[in-house]
């Protein structure tokens, strides 16, 4: 595939997902991180240059790595983190993202607050809630998300709270179609729910504003349900080889 085909084809598909978007949440823009981690490294130009704003990743230091590249390019964007990371990788995430989205522990709060504040930086990140309740992901439990959320804001003040974010369960959890969009809607509802109930007890917190939920397969339920942010991939780059 030509450079210019393969501008085409993203910029095309990039277009359907806000023109998506947009059908889902009544006109509203919705902010559209785009998850890059298993795109090629050549594909990325053509998805910011076709209006992509916002990028994420989830491994390091590899991300870290292609989002420098990509400002050595001049190309400028908001970058995200998404997934939990090893305790020994927090070190490698001050002033090389925007946005964390993966809070998950208070251990995991504490390295990376100090980590900051010994930079004299602040990070903006979003605590991953396991609405699940899935042994195998991480994120803090519903029922603790309130107290968390608090603590977060009082004791680690180089993280700056703004928001939640959260992975359903798969598909594959789910014995039918019907049934996977009744559970993830169902999960979203109670995220936001959740999301209403942390602002409140947080008065005068006009920065948590981001609900990040949703993505290739369920990024339209999200939206319908109450999400402020969503997260997609494979269907940015549907119709390139792999």
């Amino acid at each position: 595939m030509d450079r210019d085909e393969l501008r085409r084809l993203i910029a095309r598909n990039l277009s359907s997902v806000n023109e998506r978007i947009l059908r889902a949440s009544g006109g509203k823009p919705i902010p559209l991180c785009c998850v890059t981690k298993y795109a090629r490294a050549e594909w990325l130009p053509p998805l910011l240059e076709a209006g992509a704003t916002d990028l994420a990743e989830n491994l390091l230091p590899a991300a870290a790595e292609r989002f420098e590249a990509l400002w050595a390019q001049g190309y400028r964007f908001t970058r995200h983190l998404i997934g939990a990371q090893q305790s020994r990788k927090l070190r490698q995430i001050p002033g090389r993202f925007d946005m964390y989205q993966a809070v998950d522990r208070e251990k995991t709060a504490e390295l990376l607050n100090a980590d900051l504040l010994a930079q004299g930086l602040t990070l903006d990140v979003l605590v991953q809630v396991n609405i699940g309740q899935e042994e195998q992901k991480h994120g803090v439990a519903p029922e603790e998300a309130v107290e968390f959320c608090g603590m977060l804001r009082g004791r680690w003040p180089a993280l700056r709270l703004r928001g939640l974010m959260a992975v359903p369960p798969w598909p594959q959890a789910y014995a039918s179609d019907d049934e996977f969009e009744r559970g993830s809607r169902d999960c979203f509802r109670q995220m936001r729910r959740l999301f209403d109930t942390i602002r409140a007890s947080l008065p005068g917190s006009p920065e948590i504003d981001t609900l990040s939920l949703g993505m290739s397969l369920d990024y339209v339920w999200a939206i319908e349900e109450g999400a402020t942010m969503v997260r997609v991939g494979s269907a940015l780059f549907s119709g390139l080889e792999g």
